[in-house]
């Protein structure tokens, strides 16, 4: 069947970026998004783009793609979104920390991987508030830095001015399955008939494939963080992660040496919580600090007082320049994930077309949105999809099970 008119469910960096590359294809697309752009995880995380720790396979594949994507994205998208091309890194405090650090590099740099170490003095040259201490880091050049509540919204205008029709405050309550086939969505303002749905939803994509009978295996990962009030004269040049986060990627776990002793804290352990520790400086100078990690029974998007606690415990020991900072606000967001970490890009049925279950979605979703056009216009995709399709085996994510990445 000819696809011509596409209903996209999600007004997120997938769903946006769906809505761009299917109207710049010539369909009629129509997006609904229940409150407004950027809602939901895309509006609420610290601008990474982070191949860093990407794994072999769909996953590096995929991020490398749409970093090189990005830079085609700056000449052509409508608005500013702020893009860094200025790298990212994983500093470490202990010589035992930079052991297992330098044989990461090491063996990421043995696939052809771009990776360097870097001693502690130019960490300090990088990121001005760091402890003195700091012996240094690995630095991945790929990594880059963007605004993405303002991407969503550099993609969503993009797509209006190819003729697209997005439609904010407009909640979809149900997909329309007829005949085998998905054939439209329920609106909060009635019923929408299409050729193709995108259900590129994050979070709430689970609620919705229910309603034809399609089970999802997506999670919801809440992280808290926090913004400063813009300081340009503290100078953080890259992405920054701190030690903590090594044990969440399977690059540092599976390394011979690995010791999760090392990269551990006792707060964690006390409060349930683990500390994704990072910070991240916007073009205004304000720095995106956090972030404290857990896995709530529902979507909540409130932070709470002991996840700010202790993600603020980690900044304040490793960034004393930014310990007499004001805080501006405060806020929380949930990330959808899958238990093999890798989103699900599929046709489950007929008219179905499920971009969901991206943890690293900065780094996924522009390439996202090519691949599922390329789908809808029955091209063959640009990267292999057998890694994500939706029959793979995946586990059921429970209320307060960690992922690992």
């Amino acid at each position: 069947m000819s696809i011509d008119k596409v209903a996209v469910v999600g007004g997120g960096i997938v769903g946006t970026a769906c809505a761009y590359f299917l109207a710049r294809e010539g369909k009629r697309v129509t997006l609904f998004e229940e409150t407004a752009l950027a809602h939901g995880a895309s509006g609420r995380n610290p601008g990474f783009v982070w191949l860093h720790t990407r794994n072999p396979g769909f996953g590096r594949e995929v991020s490398l793609a749409s970093r090189a994507l990005y830079d085609q994205l700056v000449e052509d998208l409508p608005l500013d979104f702020e893009f860094r091309p200025s790298g990212g890194i994983i500093f470490y405090t202990t010589e035992e920390q930079g052991a297992i650090v330098r044989e990461f590099v090491e063996t990421v740099q043995a696939d052809g991987y771009p990776m360097e170490h870097i001693d502690g003095a130019e960490v300090r040259r990088m990121v001005e508030p760091i402890r003195e201490d700091v012996l240094g880091a690995s630095f991945c050049p790929a990594d880059a830095c963007i605004n993405t509540p303002l991407l969503v919204r550099s993609f969503a205008e993009g797509a209006r001015q190819a003729g697209a029709e997005i439609r904010e405050g407009v909640g979809v309550t149900r997909l329309i399955e007829e005949g085998g086939r998905v054939v439209g969505v329920e609106t909060s303002e009635g019923r929408f008939e299409a050729d193709a749905v995108v259900l590129g939803a994050g979070a709430w994509a689970r609620k919705l494939a229910d309603t034809v009978g399609i089970q999802l295996a997506v999670g919801g990962e809440r992280l808290q963080v926090a913004a400063t009030v813009p300081v340009p004269e503290i100078r953080v040049e890259p992405l920054v992660y701190g030690p903590l986060v090594t044990k969440q990627y399977r690059l540092f776990r599976d390394l011979p040496s690995w010791d999760a002793a090392h990269f551990t804290e006792p707060y964690e352990d006390e409060a349930n919580i683990e500390v994704l520790e990072l910070i991240s400086q916007r073009r205004n100078g304000e720095i995106l600090m956090g972030c404290a990690m857990d896995y709530p029974d529902d979507i909540d998007l409130r932070p709470t007082v002991e996840g700010l606690a202790r993600s603020l415990q980690s900044i304040v020991q490793d960034f004393p320049g930014l310990r007499g900072v004001a805080v501006d606000r405060v806020w929380a967001g949930i990330l959808p994930f899958t238990s093999d970490t890798a989103p699900i890009i599929d046709e489950p049925i007929p008219g179905l077309f499920l971009g969901s279950g991206h943890v690293y979605g900065n780094a996924a979703g522009p390439m996202t949105g090519r691949l599922i056009t390329q789908l809808i216009m029955e091209q063959e995709p640009e990267i292999a999809l057998d890694e994500v399709r939706f029959d793979r085996v995946l586990e059921m994510p429970g209320a307060g099970v960690a992922v690992r990445w």
